[in-house]
């Protein structure tokens, strides 16, 4: 997650304010990655605010342990203000997390582009980086349009999965966003290079 850090604070030569995470299909651990990289980006003091924009299944408010509501729900609908449902997840206060807020009967009705803009904005005075949490791009179509609001959006991939798979969804579930890397998510130890240096220091102890 440090090295992932490196290369997005340093990505096209300048950092990206604004970064989405989603997976090429559900349960790719998009959502672990989102909650790690945002604690990890709070470790350099600056402000982090992570969003929960999966309104279908969201799962932040379970990781970090808070209330599920108010949240990104409530603040597009106006029934909140963001500062109000943001949730301080460390100290000092570096990370604060939007939960995903109570759920909605057309979630993608509340993605309008004027409304998101406004909440952008706001996050953008409360926050030096914004890290949002969107559903799986490969069965939730708001995503998409979520991506296009991004400075840049990283996809995790289960490994294994089959390499035709993920061309078809960056070509076209992510036509037109800036797809700024992948993360090769659950890679078996004893297949990858980990495997050798958890070999080697046993071997030294």
């Amino acid at each position: 997650y440090r090295i992932l850090r490196t290369n997005l604070l340093s990505a096209n030569g300048k950092a990206l304010w604004s970064v989405g995470i989603t997976g090429s299909e559900p349960n790719s651990g998009s959502s672990t990655t989102a909650a790690n990289l945002s604690l990890i980006m709070a470790e350099t003091g600056k402000r982090v605010v992570l969003v929960d924009a999966d309104l279908h299944k969201p799962s932040l408010h379970r990781l970090f342990g808070i209330a599920s509501e108010p949240g990104l729900s409530s603040v597009l609908q106006g029934e909140t203000r963001l500062q109000e449902a943001l949730q301080v997840v460390t100290e000092p206060a570096l990370l604060r997390v939007l939960p995903a807020g109570p759920k909605v009967r057309n979630p993608a009705a509340l993605f309008r582009a004027e409304v998101l803009r406004d909440v952008l904005g706001a996050i953008k005075e409360e926050a030096d980086y914004l890290i949002m949490d969107m559903p799986s791009v490969g069965v939730v179509a708001y995503s998409s349009f979520l991506g296009t609001l991004m400075d840049g959006v990283l996809l995790v991939v289960r490994a294994g999965t089959p390499a035709i798979g993920i061309e078809r969804v960056v070509k076209r579930r992510l036509h037109g966003v800036n797809v700024v890397g992948l993360v090769l998510n659950q890679v078996p130890i004893a297949d990858s290079e980990a495997a050798s240096y958890r070999y080697y220091a046993e071997k030294q102890s």
